[in-house]
């Protein structure tokens, strides 16, 4: 009887740090690519610019997650007016918090998709006049990780990061990105 409880104690042991392996605190970084198309005039013009991101999270299980992102501008980008002049975009920093679902598809990768809430500062240039442009509002995406070890996982996501409007122009940030992730 004593070696019956024992082995139950062990075993309810082993599967509470199997269950205890998916939960928990992680902090990560990713470079960031990210696309922002201005529509104005009815017109459409693209820029490219980049960033490196930091996160901070919580695992409370193998398919739900909770993340806090902050960021700076790495990449300024330009687009061409009609004018001949440039204006220059420079992403002082963005931040946002997001829900992520994953699913399992082996034990070392899994697929996600997350939602939520994108801030990003911007600052534009045309000439000597400076404007700031915020682009915000809901965010989505859908993203993969690939565990190394236990510990450390890389990550890839590609994703829609807010709007920006005013006197019906319009600027939307999509990205993609690539980063590592330390789990506690």
């Amino acid at each position: 009887m004593k070696k019956l409880l024992a082995l139950a104690i062990l075993s309810s042991v082993g599967l509470g740090a199997t269950a205890a392996h998916a939960e928990g605190l992680y902090v990560g970084a990713d470079a960031q690519l990210q696309q922002q198309q201005v529509k104005s005039d009815g017109a459409k013009k693209k820029t490219k610019l980049g960033s490196l991101n930091g996160k901070v999270g919580y695992e409370f299980n193998e398919y739900f997650a909770v993340e806090g992102r902050a960021g700076m501008g790495l990449k300024n980008g330009k687009y061409s007016l009609p004018n001949n002049m440039d204006m220059k975009v420079k992403e002082k920093y963005n931040l946002g918090a997001y829900a992520l679902a994953s699913y399992p598809v082996t034990d070392t990768f899994s697929v996600y998709a997350m939602g939520g809430y994108s801030y990003a500062k911007n600052e534009l240039k045309v000439a000597n006049q400076t404007e700031k442009a915020n682009i915000k509002g809901l965010s989505y995406g859908i993203g993969a990780k690939y565990k190394l070890t236990s510990e450390l996982a890389l990550t890839t996501e590609v994703g829609h990061y807010g709007k920006y409007k005013k006197d019906g122009d319009k600027v939307s940030k999509n990205a993609v990105s690539l980063g590592v992730q330390y789990s506690f």
